[in-house]
């Protein structure tokens, strides 16, 4: 007797993945990787909830960390970036079932939902799990169909990191500065336009957004533990100033590798009043570091505010000059560009576009 034929997918349903692939294929942006596939992913198994986690592995614990959370009305799907990053949660069993296996999936029935979880990666080398609610049980056709989907992901994810992250220390790289600079200027400016609406006119519960900033970090006396301890431990001081950049600041903050001993920190919605503390918490976290062979280690920082008005390299240009008052006066130390202004300590110039423009206008008429 001929064991019965399990169907496979409808063929539009096929098509709809690979027109996910193909999609995935050409983006550029992160987080918008994570929403296509989860987007893509919950369409194809008719889901109504889907979750993405990020997993960890740091024997003997196994962890996942939410990234974001994909609701279906049954026409549209709605992705939510939740952008956490910094809770570290057990896995439950389905999950834990799934990452056991080689780019496997497990499912489970509770009430009148099918949860299905599938891992995003080899056996022992998952980096995400996506979890699907959906009210259809799935044939194993479309599961399977899914798992290479997932792995057009997370190709495409590995394609991202090579372009967009420093080799060694694997924060933002400098080529991917200026793109976000500009959305980070272009975020304080709707912040900006968000403060000047009236309270009366404000919408009930509406919140305002708070500033955004940026921070340039150095490395103090960097060259001299070069020539003391070789490049292979000063290669690890910037490795482990990457970590406890990662562990101190909000995971959507954007952490650049500038180059060398230079990195940059975009912050948005941040009050004015907690901006100095953040940016020496992570200060504080250097100097308390004990660092291989090193020992002590420590940093200089400067901060600006970001006033949608001028150029992005007037904005950088304030933070430099913020971090050189830290440099020149003791090291280790945090400054703000408009605190410093507003002591006395730094003048503020006419901004780089301004004084060029003046320079036009003086060889015209001198």
């Amino acid at each position: 007797m001929r064991a019965a034929h399990t169907p496979s997918p409808p063929l539009p349903d096929l098509i709809e993945l690979l027109e996910g692939a193909e999609v995935l294929s050409r983006i550029k942006d992160l987080r918008s990787i994570f929403r296509t596939a989860a987007e893509y992913a919950m369409r194809f198994l008719e889901g109504s909830y889907g979750l993405l986690f990020a997993v960890r592995f740091t024997p003997p614990d196994l962890t996942v960390s939410l990234l974001g959370c994909c609701v279906s009305d049954g026409t549209d799907t709605y992705w939510d970036d939740v952008c956490d990053g910094q809770s570290w949660l057990p896995v439950d069993p389905l999950l834990a079932n799934c990452l056991h296996t080689d780019f496997g999936h497990a499912i489970v029935q509770e009430g009148d939902l099918w949860r299905l979880a599938f891992a995003v990666g080899a056996l022992g080398q998952a980096r995400w799990v996506l979890e699907i609610h959906s009210p259809v049980k799935p044939r194993d056709a479309a599961c399977n169909a899914l798992s290479l989907f997932l792995r057009c992901f997370e190709n495409q994810h590995q394609q991202w990191e090579y372009a967009n992250l420093d080799t060694l220390t694997r924060l933002l790289n400098r080529k991917t500065f200026d793109d976000d600079f500009e959305r980070l200027i272009a975020a304080a400016e709707l912040a900006e336009q968000a403060r000047k609406i009236p309270v009366e006119r404000r919408e009930a519960g509406q919140t305002v957004a708070q500033p955004c900033w940026l921070g340039v970090v150095d490395i103090d006396h960097f060259k001299k533990i070069n020539d003391n301890f070789g490049h292979l431990f000063g290669d690890e001081v910037l490795l482990r100033i990457a970590d406890l950049m990662r562990q101190t600041f909000r995971s959507n903050d954007k952490l650049f590798r500038f180059g060398g001993e230079e990195f940059v920190v975009m912050l948005r919605n941040v009050a004015e009043d907690h901006v100095h503390n953040i940016f020496t918490r992570f200060r504080l976290a250097v100097e308390r570091h004990d660092f291989p062979q090193v020992g002590r280690v420590a940093c200089s920082v400067g901060f600006a505010r970001i006033d949608p008005r001028l150029s992005p390299a007037d904005l950088l240009g304030r933070a430099d000059e913020a971090l050189y008052f830290s440099k020149r006066n003791g090291r280790n130390q945090v400054n703000g560009f408009d605190e410093l202004v507003m002591s006395g300590k730094l003048r503020i110039t006419a901004p780089a576009s301004q004084a060029l423009i003046q320079s036009d206008v003086d060889e015209i008429f001198l």
